[in-house]
């Protein structure tokens, strides 16, 4: 496949269609009529983006009347393969292109989600159903694919079942099929930018170069006040399995270093992790960024203040972005969701209502005519209270948090386990896309006890709403979900 046979697959335009884009002061609008459509059939990465969502105390309705813009609706975003191309330019939906789309889609949504699902619920039940938040399921698995990488016997089988896997086998298969995205991604937006400065003229005056980015890192870092070293087959392994870099840091350093690793990782979204990480014999850590464009995109003029109706029962004023296209669309008695579609293969899901059997129901959209209506927000979560070992705990992973606990495949000059894990995440949503990332850390310390045409459907998310992002595929990655419920 060369340059422009990609380019066709995912979104860019081929020099043969500039021939098509018409008179001069209509090229624009021909190459966009053209592109808006080119990336329907491509689905690199599907990504839901989850976002908070809330069951809502009264009813979820689906009203086809104009809801009033409130705060503190339950709603769900998700992104998922856009029918978009480079330059961020659309076309109108064709038959044929959204057939092979819903069926993609409807391969997709089959996956067992068992441990996304219970991850959320269990998040959820433990203090955040009320509140805004957003986890990354995929950089929690990451950094426990560290930890289990250089566990063994029990400790070992324990963690893989808590993880959702039955073998390392397939952790690492799955940990391989999160980095075939990224490389999709980030080898669209190569193409992307080549076929963009080589063929600017045609894109407009006004057109911007191709942007984005999708970038999933591991790292280890050992306290150099420990005991002992890690050992070399397993910095082998992490390496060639992860792309884990392993560095020695003194006491007094390995604060700054990790932090300053994850504020570089992540874009600078999450400039830290921990305020004090000396204690820690060892340090694991994974970060996962992703920053995309709408192909369609809202206009700033047309955003405009509304009220959002918060779980809370307050009447929130809010920014609320609006824009009208065909979009895939479902909706049922519970709960009704749009596919609005990004660069680089991206699609983002915004869901109203329940939002447990969306990935069932993604093979069921249809392309419709949607008046969407979505509000901007910005959103920042911390796990630091236990509650991702007590979620590990909670699937019968014990022994890894006990002086029991076996990492000697990491090391057998220490008696390690697994004494905190942290999680940080954030997300923006305005006019011009999303930027999301997650750092996920693992602190592991030498025998310390941790405590323990027809008429538009409207879909307006002035409700609480739950979002989620996911990469594409017969096993869709969950890379983050959450909720905004005010």
């Amino acid at each position: 496949m060369n340059k422009h046979d990609f380019l066709d697959a995912v979104g860019g335009i081929d020099p043969k269609y500039v021939e098509e884009a018409g008179k001069p002061g209509k090229k624009r609008f021909k190459i966009a009529h053209f592109e808006r459509y080119a990336l329907a059939a491509a689905g690199l990465i599907l990504l839901i983006v989850a976002g908070t969502v809330i069951t809502v105390k009264r009813p979820a309705t689906v009203s086809e009347t104009e809801p009033v813009e409130t705060d503190e609706s339950v709603g769900t975003l998700m992104m998922a393969p856009s029918d978009t191309t480079a330059g961020g330019i659309t076309t109108e939906s064709a038959t044929e292109e959204a057939v092979e789309e819903a069926d993609n889609l409807e391969g997709e949504s089959v996956m067992s989600s068992d441990f996304n699902q219970s991850l959320i619920s269990f998040i959820e039940d433990s203090g955040y159903e009320s509140e805004n938040f957003m986890i990354s399921p995929t950089s929690y698995r990451a950094a426990l694919a560290l930890a289990v990488a250089g566990a063994d016997g029990e400790t070992k089988d324990q963690l893989i079942k808590a993880m959702g896997f039955e073998t390392m086998e397939e952790v690492n298969t799955w940990y391989a099929s999160v980095t075939e995205s990224e490389d999709a991604f980030n080898e669209w937006l190569k193409y992307a930018k080549e076929d963009f400065k080589e063929y600017s003229d045609y894109y407009g005056d006004d057109a911007k170069e191709p942007d984005g980015a999708f970038d999933i890192q591991n790292s280890i870092w050992r306290n150099t006040k420990a005991t002992g070293k890690l050992s070399g087959s397993y910095k082998k392994y992490v390496k060639e399995n992860f792309g884990a870099t392993a560095d020695n840091v003194a006491p007094n350093k390995i604060t700054e270093k990790v932090n300053s690793w994850i504020n570089k990782s992540t874009n600078g979204m999450i400039p830290n992790i921990s305020n004090d990480l000396s204690y820690a014999d060892l340090v694991l850590v994974n970060t996962l960024y992703l920053r995309t464009s709408w192909t369609n995109e809202f206009f700033e003029g047309a955003t405009h203040k509304g009220t959002f109706h918060a779980l809370s029962g307050e009447d929130i004023e809010k920014d609320f972005m609006n824009n009208q296209d065909h979009y895939l669309y479902y909706e049922d008695d519970s709960s009704k969701f749009v596919v609005l579609p990004m660069n680089g293969g991206i699609r983002a899901v915004f869901i109203l209502g329940d939002a447990e059997n969306v990935m069932e129901n993604l093979g069921k959209a249809t392309y419709e005519t949607v008046n969407v209506t979505i509000p901007k927000f910005e959103n920042e979560t911390s796990f630091s209270n236990n509650e991702l070992i007590d979620y590990l705990k909670a699937q019968g992973a014990e022994i890894a948090f006990t002086r029991d606990a076996d990492f000697s495949l990491m090391s057998d000059e220490m008696s390690l386990m697994i004494t905190d894990i942290i999680q940080k995440t954030k997300i923006k949503v305005d006019e011009t896309g999303i930027e999301a990332a997650a750092a996920t850390a693992i602190m592991m310390t030498e025998g310390v006890f941790l405590e323990d045409p027809e008429e538009p459907k409207e879909f307006t998310a002035d409700e609480p709403f739950k979002y989620m992002i996911l990469t594409s595929g017969v096993n869709p990655e969950m890379l983050f979900y959450g909720q905004i419920v005010e």
